[in-house]
């Protein structure tokens, strides 16, 4: 018995030591972050909305140029805690911000036209390996009820239009084909009205918000097909409702993106990274799951309405379902 227990004990203290001095490897590849930030400031005249109905301009979303910064630098300061060398961490920056509407404010490479997105991820998609992980943010207007994405008009003078066959809308199909060949894990993070609509189905559920009913969730769930560790995931700030802006300190952000933000450790005041692993972080991991849940328990606006809360602001964000999660960084 005491040879046994003698055994045991060194057994442990050869797995402690392994333990100990097991070092993690340096992430691989590269980290490629593109951030887009639109305040819809600069039209030049009105906006001609569909149906010919009258209405004001786009509103002024004063946080979604804070939101676009601040996440680049949460995500490629955590990414480096991560491992990785800030050699193979790649940002790009879409910015519409102030007044201006000159030719020379839309020649900017940083301007956030659809274009210059569509260029943006080509480019990515002929450069990256399977070792790569692309990040695409996007704040600014969802179109009502559908959803569409605005991108920065490049318009000198006249009306700035938001139809469906529009240079400056975006819509899921057009941009999930932009994404997907992207060789390598691919997020995208929404921060919009009506942004659920960009949640794609996954190998294991139906997503689509608008386009499935009961009989095709049911069918789904109870198919043949085999999980698949997914390369291309969505995080939305809201289902098939608006989303909100908060006053943040000295500055705007969206709901969303504040909850997102302080997911992964940000602070507004340094901006920097906290140390440690960040508060969404769970097991020493940063998934899509568990940034999911740190947001819906600590948003600002409630995901839900209860009875103490009914015809105050809600916004549920979304995620790309099924059974498989998918790791953004370990520590």
């Amino acid at each position: 018995m005491r040879r046994v227990l003698l055994l045991l004990s060194i057994l442990l203290l050869l797995m402690a030591s392994c333990e100990l001095y097991y070092e993690e490897p340096v992430q691989r590849g590269t980290v490629r972050i593109v951030s887009i930030g639109i305040t819809y400031e600069n039209e030049p005249e009105e906006v001609a909305y569909p149906e010919d109905e009258e209405k004001d301009q786009l509103g002024d979303l004063p946080g979604t140029v804070f939101d676009a910064r601040e996440l680049s630098k949460a995500l490629s300061q955590q990414a480096q805690r991560a491992g990785w060398d800030s050699a193979d961490i790649e940002v790009t920056l879409l910015l519409q911000e102030g007044t201006d509407h000159t030719q020379d404010t839309f020649d900017d490479p940083e301007y956030a036209s659809r274009d210059r997105l569509e260029k943006t991820l080509n480019e990515i998609k002929d450069s990256a390996t399977v070792d790569d992980l692309t990040i695409i943010t996007y704040s600014g207007h969802g179109i009502e009820e559908t959803g569409e994405l605005l991108m920065a008009h490049t318009q000198t003078t006249g009306t700035v239009d938001i139809s469906e066959d529009s240079p400056i809308v975006v819509t899921p199909t057009w941009l999930h084909d932009l994404i997907r060949p992207i060789e390598g894990k691919k997020l995208l993070i929404v921060d919009s009205c009506y942004s659920g609509v960009f949640v794609p189905e996954s190998p294991s559920s139906l997503s689509w918000l608008y386009d499935k009913g009961i009989d095709d969730w049911y069918g789904k769930y109870f198919s043949d097909e085999e999980y698949e560790i997914p390369s291309f995931m969505v995080l939305t700030a809201s289902a098939d409702s608006d989303s909100y802006e908060i006053k943040f300190d000295d500055h705007n952000h969206g709901v969303f993106t504040s909850a997102l933000l302080a997911a992964l450790g940000w602070n507004h005041t340094t901006e920097e990274i906290a140390n440690g692993v960040p508060p969404a972080a769970q097991n020493e991991m940063l998934t899509i799951d568990s940034i999911y849940k740190y947001i819906k328990k600590n948003q600002t606006y409630p995901v839900r309405w209860s009875l103490f809360s009914i015809g105050e602001n809600v916004q549920h964000p979304m995620i790309t379902g099924g059974a498989m999660d998918m790791l953004l960084f370990r520590y």
